[in-house]
């Protein structure tokens, strides 16, 4: 029989091979399902996460509105009379105008405060897009038009500066005087994307991955260190209430969004080319003497690119000196607020 030329039943043969194909296949099917019941396990763990966060709520206080930026609606409180000062929060995860609170009130005594959340943190609304640079300094531009509507005071902090630096420079009929915390920009946060931070982007942005490394990033416990090791001068700023803060803040739904554009590098900013050229009268910067992400040796490029600015450091703070030393920024804000000239004064963190 043709079947048993070479030792071996032809029928015989097929049916193993059929009971082999079988076994791989239900391996195969078994890992897919087995994939299939982790990645549901890691979806449900993301969205109890977010599920079980408090709602955010308006921690300065003040008028609070919604304007509809041009990516989707922008949060802001105001509060006080008189010329105007515009208040703008660092990027970083969890971040809100709160990052004002012990300034909000104290300078609205004095004259009238905005406080907005950048699109994506805080209140206001947060697309699941890529976030830009140039976006946000669309959307800078935009409020100080069609919300502030007269030449204003920008106070801005962290990578938030160079939003406010560019504003500044390109519109100096919105811009009346900057001032910048800890400004980035020259050195740190200024190197434009390239391949390398596509890859970031597309591992942090991924809906399961990224995300679960995002809550990992934004536990408790990870909120905790990063607040002690690089944010504050003093750990005892760090209390229960602060974390728990921060935890509500990047715990609602959408607050994973923005992070991975900041994570890749694609909401840095240089402003180099620009800084020298502010049309401004006077440029002050604050800076926190222990900063550590942007640590004050940063100063120097941005005094020696431009001859009026000018330096003030607050001892005892981080990169948070407005909130470290609250009472001194506040009086020092005020000063400026209330000289003759108009003055810039810079404020950066993360």
């Amino acid at each position: 029989m043709p079947s048993q030329l070479y030792g071996y039943n032809t029928h015989s043969y097929i049916l193993s091979s059929g009971l082999a194909g079988e076994i791989i296949m239900n391996k195969t099917l078994k890992t897919l399902l087995w994939a299939g019941v982790g990645a549901a396990a890691v979806a449900a763990a993301n969205n109890a996460v977010f599920s079980q966060s408090k709602a955010l709520g308006n921690t300065l206080g003040g008028d609070g509105r919604f304007w509809p930026g041009p990516y989707g609606d922008i949060f802001y409180t105001k509060q006080g009379q008189g010329k105007p000062v515009v208040l703008l929060h660092g990027i970083y995860a969890g971040a809100s105008g709160q990052e004002w609170r012990k300034n909000f009130d104290a300078l609205s005594e004095h004259t009238q405060v905005y406080a907005p959340d950048w699109l994506g943190f805080g209140l206001s609304d947060k697309p699941r897009i890529k976030y830009t640079a140039a976006q946000y300094i669309e959307q800078l531009e935009q409020f100080l038009r069609e919300v502030v509507k007269e030449p204003c005071t920008l106070i801005a902090s962290s990578l938030a500066t160079a939003y406010a630096v560019q504003v500044a420079h390109d519109h100096p009929d919105l811009v009346e005087s900057l001032l910048l915390v800890c400004p980035t920009g020259f050195h740190h946060l200024a190197d434009a994307p390239d391949a390398q931070s596509e890859a970031i982007y597309g591992f942090t942005h991924a809906p399961l991955l990224g995300t679960a490394i995002y809550n990992g990033l934004c536990s408790k416990p990870g909120l905790r260190y990063y607040l002690m090791n690089q944010t504050y001068f003093d750990p005892s700023y760090v209390d229960d209430a602060l974390v728990d803060h921060y935890s509500t803040a990047t715990h609602q739904y959408g607050s994973q969004n923005a992070p991975p554009s900041f994570f890749s590098g694609h909401l840095n900013h240089s402003v180099a080319a620009i800084f020298p050229n502010l049309p401004q009268k006077t440029v002050q910067i604050v800076w926190g003497r222990e900063a550590r992400l942007t640590p004050l040796s940063d100063a120097e490029a941005f005094l020696g690119a431009n001859s009026r600015a000018e330096l003030i450091v607050l001892d005892k703070s981080g990169l948070l000196p407005h909130d470290e030393q609250s009472q001194a920024f506040n009086r020092l804000a005020v000063d400026l607020l209330n000289s003759p000239k108009n003055l810039i004064l810079a404020q950066g963190t993360n």
